[in-house]
């Protein structure tokens, strides 16, 4: 069993314990006299997408005039200082397409907003408090005892239920006594709340006051930003709840809304009128009468996504609630541990170095709170840690932010987990097929580099440097692709997969455009996040564009291919890929063939770091040798590029990772992205999350479709994994032991074809569940192949000791 143990309050919710169902979550920190949960819900947005203020959407032939003829440039993304080096014939629409889009410049929202509180009030009289929080892992539980000098105890245990979306508290008070009690109240009495929405202009001064970091200057100079309407307490069918309603969208006509529902044995419920909340929360009260020391509480969290909207979902969980309290919520229980039992009979890890076995768990316990199959994903923090506005919109930032928290998903056999990337995708897809056609001239679907998981009718980052960036389509399109690789599930693919890749190579199909030279060539686009620079080369065929059109081409080729679709299509691009601008000359660099492999195979996110052609080489010397000032949100990326271009040298790199998480893996499980001294408690950002996939790779990789086990692990580290995923829908299970592998398991989940590069150096032969020998084929020197079966276990063994 992995515990998460604290023995002090946590004062803030990203760094406190988190529970969740992968919808519904909850951060636990501590206030004088209070355990709160904080409320977070994936679903829960301010959906306004103002364009009032904003001109009309770049298109593709005013950037490509702009940065061919006029020599753009511009100095920021909020006023861009735009200036036409070579003359312009329109002044005002060239400093506007320089400029960030006032839709997002100048406004706060969207945005992801915070759900609500329910805070435990205990006797805050009592003197010497000792507080002990325990997160149990693999139960998804957690346990809080509080103790006072004199002797008086508050015990209290806490979990999510898989569903409904629930949080569930028990409580227990002991030795609560004439001789003990302080105060007239009982020793445990609770609130539920949501606060009224501050206005912008308080939220950033109230961050600048703590941080001097300046943020949402655009939105306080637009004066048009107005905050959500203000929270109430309602009486439903006789049953008090606290309602945030939101303004009409495209989605919900009369606007989104949710609802904290307190049900509780032994408590009357209060509602507080607004005038003693000075009208800044809508907040209810249970307290009993008497000194009741043992109870249970519920809060659920009915909302318009829910099957007939909010009233409906309330009315469902009342009946049932209202038939057996205590039974319903004793069965809600059952379901969590069983359902987090199998979530953890899935994969499992044991590594002699405490830090990075825990960081493993940890990583995969914050995930498995905030993300769930079906259910759209978090934006860039996850969702009981958000602050009521968000840096960069809490978006969905498509060039890295949003991608590495699912790096290592399907490693981890935890496909569930991986698949929420795609629900919320789909309002981005969606969107990105009018942008193709209005502003690029291409057919397909075009990614812009922030969106939102949910509908949108205009382009939510229509102007400024960063909006016509053309890398983030094939970037997007890969985990489609991978998706099938580690399952090889060719329904899916058919179904889900292959219409985005096939969507996303279109759109590449019409923007690059062939040359006098007989070569595909990618313009205007710049990569990264930069300004205009006024020379038309920093548009033309940047490395993380070109790397990123080939790859979704190549993906597109072969998922075609697999389901015998589109013959013609798979020509074109084919022809596109064999005469593809080269940009990184891999001779130059002195790449072997091996290299050169490498170099295709792999996802262009993993071949270098974000822009230009750098590209480490053998004896290079990583950044993350360094200790970074600023937050581990990079740490995971240039991790995979070195472990996927095989220069990580893990005797070197793992102690310099160990002090990276030293530092910034925090006592909650979380890893901070970004400093909170330079930032503020902006919410924990979920893309640190990352390193589970590097940590994976370390282990088992498979990225050619060749499994090889521990092929960057340290010599001296003892460890071993359990039903890790390959490529090709295989899970595998090793041990190594002083300096080398001990045992190799492989089940076959698809029957395919199974290539392993042997870990012996007198090779390797197969056994299967009969004892009985397997026939393999040598693929080369080091690697073995061999025919498997649906659902088969295989062992793995040195030739001598077959």
């Amino acid at each position: 069993m992995h515990t998460i143990e604290l023995d002090q309050m946590v004062l803030e919710a990203e760094d406190g314990l988190m529970l969740g169902n992968g919808d519904l979550s909850v951060s636990i920190y501590q206030k004088a006299g209070q355990i709160v949960w904080r409320f977070g819900k994936n679903d829960v947005w301010d959906r306004r997408l103002d364009t009032s203020d904003s001109p009309e959407p770049a298109h593709i032939d005013e950037v490509a005039r702009g940065v061919r003829d006029e020599g753009w440039t511009s100095h920021g993304f909020l006023e861009g200082h735009g200036e036409a080096t070579r003359g312009t014939t329109d002044e005002k629409r060239m400093k506007d397409l320089c400029s960030g889009y006032p839709a997002y410049a100048s406004r706060p929202y969207p945005c992801p907003k915070p759900v609500g509180e329910l805070a435990l009030h205990f006797p805050v009289d009592q003197r010497g408090l000792k507080i002990s929080q325990r997160l149990s892992i693999e139960k998804a539980t957690v346990d809080i005892r509080c103790e006072w000098e004199s002797s008086v105890v508050i015990n209290v245990h806490c979990f999510v239920a898989p569903s409904p979306n629930a949080l569930v508290v028990s409580w227990e008070a002991e030795n609560w006594s004439d001789e003990t009690a302080t105060g007239e109240k009982p020793p445990v009495w609770f609130s539920l709340y949501r606060w009224a929405d501050p206005t912008v202009e308080k939220f950033a001064s109230e961050l600048f006051s703590g941080t001097r970091y300046g943020y949402f200057q655009g939105s306080i100079r637009s004066d048009k930003v107005t905050p959500l309407p203000p929270p109430s307490v309602r009486q439903i069918d006789g049953h008090p709840v606290v309602e945030q309603k939101f303004y009409p969208d495209l989605e919900f006509s009369d606007g989104f809304r949710y609802g904290l529902a307190p049900f509780a044995s032994d408590l009357t419920t209060k509602s507080i009128p607004a005038t003693m909340d000075n009208g800044d929360a809508a907040r209810i009260h249970l307290i009993s009468e008497e000194a009741v020391l043992k109870g249970e509480i519920a809060v659920v969290v009915p909302c318009s996504t829910d099957k007939g909207g909010m009233e409906a979902e309330l009315r469902r969980l009342r009946q049932q609630l209202a038939a057996d309290l205590p039974g319903t919520l004793h069965q809600w229980e059952t379901t969590a541990l069983a359902d987090a039992e199998q979530f953890w009979a899935k994969s499992a890890v044991e590594i002699d170095d405490p830090l990075l076995e825990s960081t493993w768990y940890g990583t995969l316990h914050t995930r498995r709170c905030a993300y769930r199959a079906g259910v759209i994903a978090p934006g860039l923090a996850f969702p009981s840690t958000v602050q009521d506005y968000s840096l960069w919109h809490g978006d969905y930032h498509t060039n890295f932010n949003y991608q590495q928290p699912f790096y290592g998903d399907y490693t981890a056999n935890h496909i569930d987990v991986g698949d929420s990337f795609f629900p919320g995708m789909k309002h981005m897809v969606d969107i990105g097929r009018k942008l193709a056609r209005d502003y690029w001239g291409c057919r397909g679907t075009f990614i812009q580099l922030s969106g939102y998981p949910f509908p949108t009718d205009n382009d939510p980052y229509g102007t400024g440097p960063l909006a016509r960036m053309a890398y983030m389509t094939g970037w997007v399109s890969n985990h489609y692709w991978w998706r099938y690789l580690y399952t090889q599930d060719l329904e899916w693919l058919r179904s889900e997969g292959y219409p985005i890749i096939r969507a996303t190579a279109l759109f590449y199909t019409d923007f690059l455009k062939k040359g006098d030279d007989g070569l595909y060539h990618a313009f205007p686009s710049g990569q990264g996040e930069y300004f205009y620079t006024g020379k038309p080369e920093d548009y033309t065929d940047q490395p993380q564009v070109v790397r990123h059109a080939r790859y979704c081409l190549q993906s597109a080729v072969q998922a075609a291919d697999a389901l015998g679709a589109d013959e013609t299509l798979r020509q074109q691009w084919q022809e596109i890929l064999d005469h593809l601008v080269q940009v990184d000359d891999l001779d130059k660099l002195g790449m072997s063939d091996e290299e050169k492999r490498r170099y295709y195979l792999n996802m262009p996110a993993f071949i270098g770091m974000d822009v230009g052609n750098y590209i480490p080489r053998p004896g290079d010397e990583p950044k993350y040798l360094h200790l970074s000032r600023g937050g581990s949100n990079f740490l995971p990326w240039q991790m995979m590029i070195h472990l996927r271009n095989g220069v990580f040298e893990p005797d070197r790199d793992v102690p310099a990772v160990r002090a990276h998480l030293r530092r910034w893996y925090l006592p909650n499980g979380v890893i901070r992205a970004m400093s909170t001294g330079d930032h503020g408690f902006i919410g924990a950002y979920g893309e640190s999350t990352g390193i589970l996939e590097p940590l994976q790779e370390m282990m088992l990789q498979s990225w050619d479709g060749v499994i090889r086990v521990f092929p960057a692990w340290p010599k001296q580290l003892n460890a071993q994994f359990k039903t890790l995923r390959a490529e090709g829908a295989f899970l595998v299970s090793a041990a190594w032991q002083d300096g080398r592998v001990r045992s190799l398991s492989i089940i076959s989940e698809a029957g395919k074809r199974c290539s392993v590069a042997s870990p012996w150096p007198d090779g390797v032969s197969v056994i299967d569940e009969a004892k009985q020998p397997v026939k393999t084929t040598a693929k080369d020197r080091d690697t073995i192949a061999f025919e498997t079966a649906p659902g088969k276990k295989y062992k793995l063994v040195p030739t001598r000791t077959a």
